[in-house]
């Protein structure tokens, strides 16, 4: 009887483990639907390194980003006329310098989405976990290198749903 009553328990739990793994997949699915990837970009990893202890990274600009670094990436992104990143964030602060062409980035708590230029020569620091979008306006390629630092288990690129401050 025992053997029956395992039987049945353990074709029960088969039922509800793949019920939980039907919705839990619909709901990641839906999150990310809602996600909005970029087109026309590609992002080349370049270098990574883990420090040898975590170091204290705090921003004094209103962001209140406090973390302790533990690794350092560099990439090499490139965004053809007319590509976009997606509207993402970053698990981390990073710095974007860029090379050539001139990039549009619009920040997704700015109410009037007015985007500002960054040209060839040009730096961006951004304390991280803040939603933004990057466009190519141009007619050449845009071409940055971006230096990310990030937080035991961070990283580089997390999709996010548009804000609802632009229109795209």
């Amino acid at each position: 009887m025992s053997v029956m009553k395992f039987q049945k328990t353990g074709k029960l739990a088969i039922q509800i483990v793949a019920i939980l793994a039907v919705l839990v997949s619909s709901v990641v699915w839906v999150g990310t639907s809602k996600a909005t990837p970029g087109s026309g970009a590609t992002a080349e990893l370049l270098a990574s390194g883990n420090l040898p202890e975590p170091i204290r990274v705090k921003f004094k600009d209103g962001s209140k980003v406090d973390i302790h670094v533990t690794r350092i990436l560099t990439y090499r992104i490139t965004i053809a006329p007319g590509g976009v990143t997606g509207w993402h964030q970053h698990g981390g602060p990073h710095s974007i310098l860029v090379v050539s062409g001139t990039l549009t980035y619009y920040k997704g708590d700015d109410p009037t989405c007015t985007g500002v230029n960054y040209s060839a020569g040009s730096a961006i620091l951004d304390s991280g976990f803040d939603t933004h979008f990057v466009k190519n306006n141009g007619s050449e390629p845009v071409v940055t290198y971006v230096t990310q630092w990030l937080p035991e288990n961070g990283i580089f690129r997390i999709d996010v749903p548009a804000p609802g401050n632009c229109p795209f």
